[in-house]
């Protein structure tokens, strides 16, 4: 053992002595030290940073495959609907309605029609109305209406027969003058109301054929004949009128959105007139109008002609050609729908068709034809709503003919008295003079329902003439028409109707020293109020309170409408068909 190795041993030795003899014991040491890692929480926070000096490289394959989606339709159940009873309204075959009113003012009106029926429709109706009013300073002011209609219908598997036949007499008196200013203060007269009266008797018959057209693939067929016979009070004064009328077309479906409609319009009319032993020619036209219409989406459009012949007595045939194109544009279908096209035509100014318009005529009117050599035209429809529709247009026509009442100042009154007989010219008779015009229009209308309970309409018209040197205007034409409705129906019971008609710039003539000078109308305010009360389906109780504002309104130089008129009267259903009885 070296002396290392020796003193080593002795030292751990001795050591081990000194501690197993020591007892225990503790230590306190008093002090504020308190030690603790400031940035302790860093390193722990921070990454260890290790360089990995081998790069190992992986290859990695893959494949994608189509998911397949399972799925499974379920149609919920539709839920039965509820079904009541079948609603069928209650026709009833007898209407009556009675009333009166101040200036003894008679209304009747009586209607009879057929219940339902699969081979048979008939009715008739039974019509007057009458007003014995006077105003004054002027001759009596009275006149009336009366009408006898009836119709029958024929229904077949295939077609339908059809007949009309009606007789209608109208009354009035030509009341434009002041007796007080025209007959002589010395002379004891009293004017005659059978003097100044003008009666016309009006017979129509019409009888028609037209084509059920169950299979789509026939041809649409439309037969009808009319015959018009109109006399007045006038010895040996009559007109007569004969017209024919056949329709055909047919439709072709060449593609589902496609489709074809070819046809035409073929008639003749003949008119036949008599003035008080001084005959007229007679005259007749013949027309025909073929057309073809396309329709695809939402376009429309219409190509055709109207060639016509007119024929007059001791004369050469004339022709005339007129274009008839049409084009419609449907923006929004159903909604919004702007069209425009170009045609013309002529008819015949029937003496008819004046008394019509204007009962105070002379014993003699002069007759002509009106020729629409070209009429332009273009509008739009706006149906907003089921409830709300709107529409706006605009033509502008060239005529030849036009017709225009003026007074007659030829017209001759016969005055008879036991000392003396005079003639003299009262100027309260119109006739017809005609132009060539040019006459712009543009129109406005608007409709409007809710429901059941409220319905109302506006109608608003411009129209301007421009005339050659033959007229100085267009006599008697208003120049701005307004006309406005609505009806109001509060708890089935009650239902308020008012009516609104405005008419201004009408020209007259005012004849002085032989010429004739032109003179503004009065604007025409006539406003009417009515009222129903519903008592129930079959009776019901009614006021119509005309011209409610007061107005003496002027439609012809010195004929003055009555003032404030009221008529009240009830309506009664009878004779209904039981319902839900076999």
């Amino acid at each position: 053992m070296t002396f290392r190795q020796a003193l080593f041993l002795s030292l751990l030795w001795t050591t081990s002595l000194i501690a197993s003899g020591q007892s225990e014991y503790d230590v306190v040491v008093n002090s504020t030290f308190s030690p603790v890692i400031s940035d302790a929480q860093q390193k722990i926070n921070e990454k260890a940073n290790i360089v990995d000096t081998v790069k190992v490289t992986k290859p990695v394959e893959y494949a994608v495959n189509a998911p397949v989606f399972v799925t499974r339709f379920v149609p919920e159940p539709i839920k039965a609907p509820k079904i009541g009873k079948d609603q069928i309204s209650r026709l009833y075959r007898n209407f009556v309605k009675l009333g009166f009113g101040n200036y003894w003012t008679p209304y009747f009106d009586f209607e009879v029609n057929s219940l339902r029926s699969t081979k048979w429709a008939y009715g008739g109706r039974i019509f007057h109305h009458s007003s014995w009013g006077k105003i004054k300073t002027y001759p009596t002011a009275s006149q009336s209406n009366t009408k006898i209609e009836a119709y029958l219908q024929r229904f077949f598997k295939n077609y339908t027969l059809t007949t009309r036949a009606g007789y209608n007499h109208l009354l009035a008196h030509c009341y434009g003058f002041h007796p007080d200013s025209v007959f002589p203060q010395s002379m004891d007269y009293k004017l005659n109301a059978k003097d100044i009266r003008r009666q016309y008797h009006h017979i129509n018959m019409n009888m028609g054929f037209s084509n059920n057209n169950i299979n789509k693939n026939k041809l649409n067929q439309q037969y009808a004949i009319n015959y018009d016979f109109l006399t007045d009070n006038t010895p040996k004064t009559y007109e007569h009128q004969l017209g024919l009328t056949a329709a055909l077309n047919h439709d072709i479906q060449l593609k589902k959105a496609f489709s074809l409609n070819a046809g035409g319009e073929i008639g003749f009319n003949y008119f036949h007139n008599r003035w008080n032993n001084a005959h007229l020619s007679d005259n007749a036209l013949a027309n025909i109008n073929p057309h073809i219409t396309f329709k695809y989406e939402e376009y429309f459009i219409k190509a055709g002609f109207n060639a016509l012949l007119h024929f007059r007595q001791g004369e050469k045939a004339k022709f005339h050609f007129y274009p008839d194109i049409e084009a419609r544009l449907h923006i929004v279908p159903q909604i919004f729908t702007f069209y425009a096209g170009l045609n013309g035509g002529m008819r015949r100014n029937s003496y008819l068709s004046f008394v019509e318009e204007n009962p105070y005529l002379s014993n003699m009117v002069d007759l002509g034809f009106t020729d629409e050599k070209t009429k332009i035209f273009a509008g739009i429809q706006l149906g907003i709503s089921r409830s709300l529709s709107i529409g706006a247009r605009a033509s502008f026509a060239f005529c030849a003919g036009k017709p225009f009442f003026i007074n007659d100042t030829l017209q001759k009154f016969f005055l008879h008295t036991q000392d003396t007989a005079m003639e003299l010219y009262l100027n309260n008779t119109f006739n017809i003079v005609e132009d060539k015009a040019n006459q712009l229009n543009l129109h406005f209308d608007l409709r409007y329902q809710y429901k059941n309970q409220l319905w109302l309409s506006l109608n608003l018209d411009y129209n301007y003439y421009k005339l050659s040197v033959d007229l100085l205007e267009a006599w008697y034409k208003p120049r701005f028409i307004a006309e406005f409705e609505i009806d109001y129906l509060l708890l089935e019971k009650f239902l308020f109707g008012l009516d609104l008609y405005i008419h201004t710039g009408a020209k007259y003539p005012e004849f002085i020293n032989g010429g004739i000078a032109p003179k503004s109308m009065k604007a025409v305010f006539d406003f009417n109020f009515s009222f129903e009360y519903i008592w129930s389906k079959r009776l019901s109780f009614f006021l119509n309170v005309n011209n409610f504002a007061y107005q003496r309104n002027y439609f012809y130089q010195d004929y003055p409408s009555l003032r404030i008129n009221c008529l009240v009267g009830v309506k009664y259903n009878f004779g209904g068909e039981a319902i839900g009885k076999k």
